[in-house]
């Protein structure tokens, strides 16, 4: 009796904060009016720049760190799969997705990221990426899934 009680007061609570319009929504305000604005000019998903140094970082911490030689060779079917998901008062961001041919021939999915102002040092855009397969310090799991918006 008294947990359909607790349950029945959970009920009515959550009915009362759902019919309160707007009372917990943030306010939207865009990235770009900000005393320190951002710009919102990313590059595109199949920009050259970025899928090379997709390509050179990945080469490069595979023969550093997992002693591999693993390599993408090439990268293609680019699509865009979100622009500012989360909305416009946050770092803007670009979502991408492609398909990796790997040096051992295999395709698998390539997700990435491009932020605004995350690139060295704070400046110019900065690319999260993960690959399909080789996600190896686990940092987009299930999958990649985090930088699948």
């Amino acid at each position: 009796m008294r947990a359909s009680r607790t349950l029945m007061l959970a009920l009515a609570a959550t009915a009362v904060l759902a019919s309160v319009p707007g009372g917990f929504a943030r306010e939207e305000i865009p990235a770009e009016t900000r005393e320190l604005p951002y710009s919102a000019n990313l590059p595109v998903c199949d920009s050259p720049g970025v899928l090379g140094e997709i390509q050179s970082r990945f080469s490069r911490v595979e023969r550093r760190y997992w002693q591999s030689n693993a390599e993408i060779l090439k990268i293609d079917h680019v699509r865009q799969a979100a622009f500012r998901p989360h909305g416009l008062d946050l770092i803007p961001r670009r979502y991408c997705q492609a398909v990796a041919t790997m040096s051992d021939n295999r395709r698998l999915k390539l997700r990435y990221a491009i932020v605004e102002d995350t690139g060295l040092f704070g400046y110019g855009a900065g690319v999260q990426y993960c690959l399909d397969g080789y996600d190896r310090n686990h940092t987009a799991p299930p999958s990649c899934y985090r930088l699948d918006r």
